[in-house]
């Protein structure tokens, strides 16, 4: 006893609280597939460099794709175990690409379709989009907080 039931407007309150928490982040998610793209590429790129000298090695590069098939076939969706946890908002979905060959350069001598320069130039543009993509995430982090102190 002691323990009064909740009405229907402190429920209410309740849910659309949960929903403006969840829509604050959701310009977030976006931001974060960018960020696990530029991150999965990176791996990719930082493979190729790493073979250069393996004879018959065929580089390989991360495309990026957003069609909605593509996202929908990789959705996988985590298991809420209580009411009150917020929906994931598509956080947990894995790599937003298609890894493929990239033999752009042409074949070496041995084989290996590798060129250091063109990759080195790849992963520094990579970088720099990574970088910029964080410094927007950081920004809108940095806006949350300034409006949860109560702009002060």
């Amino acid at each position: 006893m002691g323990h009064e039931q909740p009405t229907a407007l402190r429920l209410a309150r309740v849910v659309l609280t949960r929903r403006n928490v969840s829509d604050l982040f959701s310009a977030i998610a976006p931001l974060h597939r960018a960020l696990d793209y530029h991150m999965d590429r990176h791996n990719v790129l930082a493979s190729n460099i790493a073979h250069v000298d393996t004879p018959g090695y065929r580089p390989a590069d991360l495309a990026r794709v957003d069609s909605a098939e593509f996202a929908s076939a990789l959705q996988v969706s985590l298991e809420r175990t209580h009411p009150g946890h917020l929906a994931a908002a598509g956080l947990d979905r894995p790599m937003n690409g298609v890894v493929f060959e990239d033999l752009s350069a042409g074949a070496g001598t041995d084989g290996n379709y590798v060129s250091l320069d063109r990759e080195a130039a790849k992963l520094a543009a990579n970088h720099i989009r990574y970088d910029v993509v964080s410094a927007v995430v950081a920004a809108e982090l940095r806006q949350l907080a300034y409006a949860a102190r109560d702009a002060r």
